[in-house]
């Protein structure tokens, strides 16, 4: 039997994932990766321990399988996208690496028509946390440092260069920079935008498709991970990407969510059109399409909060699941229980950018009662996720539609059904715990096998749950996401 080997990096966890060709899940393995953060925005990581800890997991995972790394025929990476990771000439980390949900660059938006004037150019809702402005914020505040970068890279270029030795950049990575998101490659409009010299679109590496081939194993990397020399690694994909191929790939008018830390809400486009209203992130992407994405900042983030704050303080990550899974079946027992409570589920430094921008919007829990306890506010706060993702969607869904659902939400015993509830149409959660592997490994097999990537992944994906509106709830939530919105546009001002 032969193997896939996938690497995913989020935000504060590694993982690698092995496969066989079948693209079955042989073993998944994570360690727990440091953010460096701060009460003012910062969201870092240690460049050079990433990259250890990421080797480490690589060649744990081999031991852990039992298996001859020659049979490992195919490696893939996919990571959390933008940011900026910066290296000097002898390809050495120049500072931390600046991760996507630094909200430092904030401080560049006070003026709302940048997001206008980036939005009639690229078609891309721009963040603080993307490329192109973190690289001005580092062009004010840290000179030196700016002028000791070589090349800009993101996370899954970094450790595929450390396995490779080559430098790549994808075109789905690039289009959210942002990118000119027609032709997926950096426009000098962008750098005027953000006054920034031009000659900075020369630290970018070349771009190439995701499905290419982005170099081979080192003997150095060898050493350090157990792979074995001159394997192919595939160039990859950013996570959210990723997830998308995971999900049952990327079709027109498909609905997907992915609910992880952020809440990426996407409708698969055949056009790269700007639509008329700001929807959200555009991510160019495989096959021709593009990724119509609305984006609420914080997903799971409210839940960790209330937990820790409204329940006991959870000392590690199965302390945290067991909490959840007790809340949940609890949950499930009172028949998914109505309450006057709405939670806008906006917490973060860094305010909202979709569906509506407001850099300074706060998480809210609006109409307590003395009655009120724990099991309210964390049902309040699952209701919260639930009717943020219909906000992002708008009226774009339809009746027929169907939303696969992904992301570690997934899993859960209630969140897919509030979610179909919510919305009004089926969900389906996917037979697959790591569905952004999975959409890495369908781009190794693709390669290696000279197929259709459509063909790889009709063949293996499969559903796992599906969930159908329940009638009973349907009124109530249709009541509760009107006084949601309400709340959250009457509190624009105040923000």
């Amino acid at each position: 039997m032969k193997y896939y080997l996938t690497i995913d990096a989020g935000t504060s966890v590694i993982k690698t994932v092995i496969f066989n060709t079948s693209l079955k899940q042989m073993l998944t393995l994570s360690i727990k990766n440091p953010v460096i953060t701060d009460n003012n925005g910062k969201s870092e990581l240690d460049m050079n321990l990433f990259w250890k800890l990421t080797a480490h997991c690589i060649k744990s995972s081999i031991k852990k399988l039992k298996i001859n790394p020659n049979l490992i025929i195919g490696v893939g990476v996919t990571g959390n996208m933008v940011g900026l990771w910066g290296i000097d000439k002898e390809f050495k980390p120049v500072r931390n690496a600046i991760l996507w949900n630094d909200t430092r660059s904030s401080i560049l938006f006070k003026n709302k028509k940048i997001f206008n004037n980036i939005y009639k150019l690229t078609g891309s809702i721009t963040q603080y946390g993307c490329t192109i402005p973190i690289l001005k914020w580092i062009s004010i505040k840290e000179k030196n440092n700016l002028k000791k970068i070589k090349y800009i890279l993101n996370c899954k270029d970094w450790i595929r260069f450390n396995l490779t030795n080559e430098l790549y950049n994808d075109e789905t990575e690039v289009s959210v920079y942002p990118g000119n998101i027609k032709n997926k490659k950096l426009s000098l409009k962008i750098f005027k935008i953000f006054n920034l010299n031009t000659k900075y679109k020369n630290l970018f590496p070349k771009t190439k498709k995701s499905n290419e081939i982005g170099g081979y194993i080192t003997s150095k990397a060898s050493k350090l991970t157990s792979l074995v020399t001159n394997t192919p690694v595939i160039i990859g994909c950013g996570d959210v990407i990723a997830s998308c191929l995971g999900s049952s790939g990327i079709k027109k008018n498909q609905k997907i969510s992915i609910i992880g830390t952020t809440c990426h809400n996407i409708i698969v486009k055949k056009n790269s059109n700007i639509p008329k209203k700001n929807s959200g992130l555009f991510f160019s992407s495989l096959q021709n399409t593009w990724l119509d994405t609305s984006i609420n900042v914080a997903g799971t983030t409210n839940i960790d909060w209330v937990i820790n704050n409204f329940y006991e303080k959870s000392k590690n990550y199965s302390s945290k699941l067991k909490i959840i899974k007790n809340f949940e079946k609890n949950y499930i027992k009172k028949n998914y229980p109505e309450s006057s409570i709405i939670f806008l589920p906006y917490l973060n430094y860094g305010g909202s950018i979709s569906p509506f921008v407001n850099l300074n919007s706060k998480c809210e829990i609006f109409g307590l009662l003395p009655h009120h306890n724990n099991f309210d506010i964390l049902s309040s706060c699952y209701e919260g996720i639930a009717l943020s993702i219909k906000d992002c969607f708008g009226s774009k869904i339809n009746k027929n539609d169907i939303l696969y659902l992904s992301g570690g939400v997934s899993n859960s015993l209630i969140l897919p059904q509030l979610i179909s509830n919510v919305l009004n149409i089926k969900v389906k959660t996917l037979d697959s715990s790591e569905l952004g592997a999975l959409g890495i490994g369908y781009l190794i097999s693709s390669y290696l096998n000279k197929l259709p990537l459509n063909k790889i992944i009709n063949k293996y994906t499969k559903t796992n749950n599906v969930y159908i509106p329940n009638k009973k709830n349907l009124n109530y939530l249709k009541i509760k996401y009107t006084k949601y919105k309400k709340l959250r546009e009457s509190l624009n001002e105040i923000w």
